[in-house]
Formats: structure tokens, C-alpha cells, sequence
């Protein structure tokens, strides 16, 4: 009876496990749809080169493929260009695309006693990144790398493979308001 209960068992978590793993193509493309809905809903306008004056017209967003960050800066940035290896403090504003409202914000002192500190490296495949527990790091990186300035401000969707992949490998993207200052070496 107890082989039974644990072939039973086994066979279940057996099927669960094949069922995640064959969603997540499914999971991927219902993330563009919402992605594609959200832009549509919201009236974005995609374009595929970066303004040369770094002025983006209102709700015009840069979007560089499938998969990468759609990006919109709102508010250039003072002071020196980021580099490789410059430490950074970040606040941000975190939005479901999806319609269920979940929001998080890191945007005042007030809501973290610390700002988060990142090291800037644009290169998604270093040592750096792929050590981050934090996942969010290679479209954050994206996003820093194209706000260039120390108090920029930029309005960003992040999508999940380069993004964060949520309990049971539930694909999710969010939207950002999102801002750094370039730490003193």
C-alpha cells in the first residue's frame, strides 16, 4: 500500500514538473500578448533608434526586440557618463503589467532606510551579473546603461527571461520608474 501511495506520488510530481516546464513557451507568449495589450492600452509608440537628443516625445518608447526592455527616458541625467564599475544607489517603482494592481516602491527614503547599491555592468553574461540573486539586474542594467546620467528618470517594461521568473516559474513582467546616482569612488 505504501509503494502504492509513493509510485502515486512520484507520478504526480512527475507530471507536474513535465507541465511547467512544457507552459513556458505558452507562458512566454501570453507574456508578449500583455505586453503588446499593455502598449496598445496605453497608447505607446515604439521606435527603434535612440533620439540623438535623448528627448523622447510623450509615450514614445525605444524597444531594440523580442524579449529586451522597452525603454522611455523621462528626465535626462546631470554629471559624468556611467562606466563599468561604477557603484550605483537605485530607487525604484514596480508595476504588474497584468491588470492585478501588485505594485512595490523603493522611491523615497522613506520607504527604505538604504538605498540599493549595484555595481553598473552592462554586460548580462559577466561574473557580476550572473552571481546577482537579484534577476531584475540585466534589464536594470539595460535601463542604466541607456539613462547614462547620475538622477535620469526612465520608465521601463521589463519582460521575464531577462527579468524576474516568480514562484513555479510563473512568467511575469513589469513596468518601472526608475532612477540612480552615481556613488563617489
Amino acid at each position: 500500500m505504501i509503494k502504492k501511495i509513493v509510485l502515486a506520488l512520484i507520478a504526480i510530481f512527475v507530471l507536474i514538473s513535465c507541465e511547467s516546464s512544457q507552459n513556458y513557451s505558452v507562458q512566454l507568449e501570453n507574456q508578449r500578448k500583455q505586453i503588446r495589450e499593455y502598449i496598445e492600452r496605453n497608447g505607446i509608440s515604439l521606435i527603434e533608434t535612440y533620439p540623438a537628443d535623448s528627448v523622447f516625445k510623450s509615450n514614445e518608447y525605444l524597444w531594440m526586440g523580442q524579449d529586451s526592455i522597452i525603454f522611455r527616458l523621462a528626465k535626462k541625467g546631470v554629471g559624468a557618463a556611467i562606466k563599468p564599475g561604477d557603484r550605483i544607489t537605485v530607487r525604484w517603482v514596480q508595476y504588474s503589467i497584468d491588470g492585478n494592481g501588485d505594485s512595490v516602491s523603493y522611491w523615497t527614503t522613506g520607504d527604505v532606510d538604504y538605498p540599493l547599491e549595484l555595481v553598473f555592468d552592462p554586460d548580462p553574461n559577466s561574473a557580476t551579473n550572473l552571481r546577482r540573486s537579484n534577476t531584475n539586474s540585466i534589464g536594470w542594467q539595460s535601463a542604466i546603461r541607456l539613462m547614462q546620467r547620475s538622477d535620469a528618470i526612465a520608465e521601463f517594461i521589463v519582460p521575464s527571461p531577462i527579468g524576474t521568473l516568480t514562484a513555479f516559474n510563473n512568467v511575469k513582467a513589469y513596468r518601472y520608474k526608475f532612477t540612480f546616482k552615481i556613488q563617489p569612488k
